[in-house]
């Protein structure tokens, strides 16, 4: 099974980073209008969707699983389309000199699915220019929910 892999500098702090990946209010703010997620490990999270290929509304259902403040953030996927789960989304942070460097990866992606791995990958470059915007401009460009 593939991984996506990118990477890319933001131009704030790790705790800042740390917090836009685990509570609710940073992530509504670039990745999707509507979710639910607390930085709890264990906990579940819920990023909604509008639109895609049916025009209604995809939920991914994810569990927090792995928090190391300013450092790892994992999320295990649940559920998203049938036979998707399994894989997972991490994060991985590091102090640099000019902010903190971002490693992300959906791991463990499902053969099933690799003809989406093109226009998964650009999804994800989107996300993570969106994250960026609202760390460094204090406006990231969310999905509606």
């Amino acid at each position: 099974m593939p991984d996506i892999l990118l990477e890319l500098t933001i131009a704030a702090a790790p705790d800042k980073v740390f917090k836009a990946l685990t509570e609710q209010q940073g992530l509504e703010a670039w990745w999707t209008t509507h979710m639910v997620a607390e930085p709890i490990v264990g906990s579940a999270v819920k990023a909604f969707l509008k639109g895609g290929q049916t025009g209604g509304q995809t939920v991914i259902k994810m569990e927090m699983r792995t928090l190391e403040p300013d450092r790892k953030v994992v999320w295990g996927v649940l559920e998203r389309v049938a036979g998707w789960g399994g894989s997972q989304f991490t994060w991985d942070l590091s102090a640099v000199e000019k902010g903190t460097k971002v490693l992300f990866g959906y791991r463990d992606f499902p053969a099933s699915a690799e003809g989406n791995l093109p226009s998964l990958t650009y999804a994800w470059a989107l996300n993570l220019t969106s994250l960026k915007d609202y760390l460094e401009k204090g406006k990231g460009n969310p999905k509606p929910g």
